[in-house]
């Protein structure tokens, strides 16, 4: 290789790409390029460089479990288990006996197919349970439970059964911050001291979501300090710097971030998500404020013996709510998110920029592929099937081969109107909300809502059909429209829900007039300051039960 040291890591890309060339069979300088064009992102060339690595040395563990990293993400779910289960061989570390147990594809053939993923993670969790596993301070590769709330189901024992497992390996992760038992001298901060603690507060939707809240906390009664745990930053985590009290990076390590986070001293710590990343998970299983709560920026239970609330909202939950988390629900009497509205794009592209044609009528699904339920399939074939002028638009997701097995699992579930199904590329945000003016409908996924992209098509005033079903992730666009108060495009059956967004796209005076009305409403799901107002009475209420209250 050349003597000139590479600076960046496209040069280092370039300088291995030349070295294989002439030598392929160098297997650490292929694993090399590996790591690096998957770190860059190139996951293709990335498993093809992995492959030839472990091909030559099957001791290569830390490329058998990246390859098996990306395979499980192009849902090759069985090679996946086969390079993971060839690191185990040469070099068996318990985290990726885990990983194993856990794996779930994100994207799923039927109905079928997630019924047996849901008894194979049973049973791999309960034999997980049962082992004496030694689990170190998690892997940024660590496995999580993140595809499973696309399934449709109550995962709650899942959550439960994972917690246990890492804390009977690491019953440090249970950790008390002394002030929690001691109390803290309030002398010196007298206001309630809260914490917010994410990977996500940048431009991404839970920095979307939930900063308008953070930032907009009564400073008289709040002392207001975020913890940004590892990951990127932008001009979203730059204003939440600029409007609290205080902000903390938390390290890398875990016991060091745990550390940090419980000499904050804080009353309340809330996490806006969890089940996303697995490092705030285990984060959140130590007991660093005496009130702790997480909400539904990932909508799901944390099964967590320490995390005290979970905060919804009243219409974010049906009968019998309580039982879908292992936290005490408390119901906010809104959303809970004072979100800003999007800015218009000021040059907006056309129908024929984006190579849309005139006298079509265009369905768009908003939402990420992994989010597609099988059984919304259905829906989307009698929408076609009745509107003959009928095109749906999908957005490629961040691996070309989802959209691959999406076409073809709509082939066997719909075949007859698959021919008008298209995906179009991944756009930047001012094009995608551009996008969503160009289109005539949105269709969002009952199993699962939008929520940041629900208030991004009304933001445009683009009609969404929606149909609420049990859980909090099939609610939010509900919740949206009855706090806009406008039902009008709510369906109660998969019938009724094609009818409406049928009827949107093909009469006229229908469509306008739900885009008056989403005009006129509209402005009351954005800059919601009865979303601050509530999050306040959670926490006064919260935090007196603990004999906590802020100054007069």
């Amino acid at each position: 290789m050349s003597d000139t040291t590479p600076t960046t890591i496209g040069e280092k890309i370039e300088e291995l790409r030349e070295h294989v060339k002439s030598t392929p069979g160098d297997s650490r300088a292929q694993a090399q390029l590996g790591d690096l064009l998957y770190q860059a992102g190139d996951l293709d060339n990335a498993k093809t460089h992995l492959s030839i690595a472990t091909a030559i040395d099957p001791g290569l563990v830390g490329s058998y479990i990246q390859l098996g990293n990306i395979c499980i993400r192009d849902c090759e779910y069985f090679r996946a288990l086969g390079s993971w289960g060839v690191a185990q061989t040469f070099k068996p570390q318990d985290y990726i006996r885990l990983k194993m147990a856990m794996a779930l594809p994100p994207i799923v053939e039927n109905s079928n197919y997630i019924a047996i993923m849901q008894a194979r993670l049973a049973q791999s969790l309960k034999l997980m349970a049962e082992a004496e596993l030694n689990l170190e301070a998690p892997a940024r590769d660590s496995a999580t439970l993140f595809y499973l709330a696309y399934h449709g189901y109550n995962d709650r024992a899942y959550y439960e059964a994972l917690v246990n497992i890492y804390l009977k390996s690491r019953p440090e992760y249970g950790a008390v911050a002394p002030h929690c038992a001691e109390g803290r001298d309030r002398s010196k901060e007298p206001r309630i001291k809260i914490g917010f603690v994410s990977s996500f507060f940048f431009d991404h939707s839970i920095g979307r979501l939930f900063k308008g809240m953070i930032m907009g906390l009564d400073r008289k009664r709040f002392h207001v300090t975020v913890a940004f745990a590892p990951h990127r930053t932008d001009h979203v985590t730059e204003e939440i710097q600029r409007r609290v009290d205080r902000t903390i990076q938390l390290p890398l390590e875990l016991a060091p971030a745990r550390e940090k986070l419980m000499a904050q001293e804080l009353d309340v710590v809330v996490y806006p998500e969890l089940g996303m990343d697995v490092f705030a998970l285990c984060l959140a299983m130590a007991r660093v404020a005496p009130v702790q709560a997480m909400s539904w920026g990932h909508p799901v239970t944390s099964g967590i013996p320490n995390m005290d609330y979970f905060v919804s909202a009243e219409d974010l939950e049906g009968p019998g709510a309580e039982g879908h988390y292992s936290e005490k629900l408390f119901k906010l009497n809104t959303l809970g998110t004072y979100y800003t509205r999007p800015k218009m794009p000021e040059s907006p592209k056309t129908r024929v920029e984006f190579g849309m044609e005139e006298n079509i009528n265009y369905y768009m699904v908003a939402q990420y592929l992994f989010k597609l339920h099988p059984n919304f399939d259905q829906i989307l074939g009698d929408v076609l099937r009745r509107d003959p002028k009928g095109h749906i638009l999908l957005v490629h997701g961040a691996r070309r081969r989802w959209s691959e097995l999406l076409l073809a699992r709509f082939k066997n579930s719909i075949p007859q109107v698959v021919d008008r199904i298209r995906f179009v590329p991944s756009q930047k945000h001012e094009d995608f909300l551009a996008l969503m003016g160009c289109v005539d409908v949105s269709l969002d996924i009952p199993q699962f809502n939008g929520g940041n992209t629900t208030l991004e098509a009304l933001s445009m005033g683009l009609p969404v059909v929606t149909m609420p079903t049990e859980f909090a992730r099939g609610r939010y666009c509900m919740s949206i429209y009855k706090h806009m108060g406008y039902m009008d495009l709510v369906a109660e059956t998969p019938e009724q829900y094609a009818e409406i967004a049928v009827r949107l796209a093909t009469d006229p005076d229908f469509k306008e007039q739900a885009k008056a009305r989403i005009a006129e409403t509209a402005p009351r799901a954005f800059d919601n300051k009865e979303a601050i107002s509530e999050w306040e009475r959670f926490f006064v209420e919260a935090c007196a039960e603990k004999g906590i209250a802020p100054p007069e």
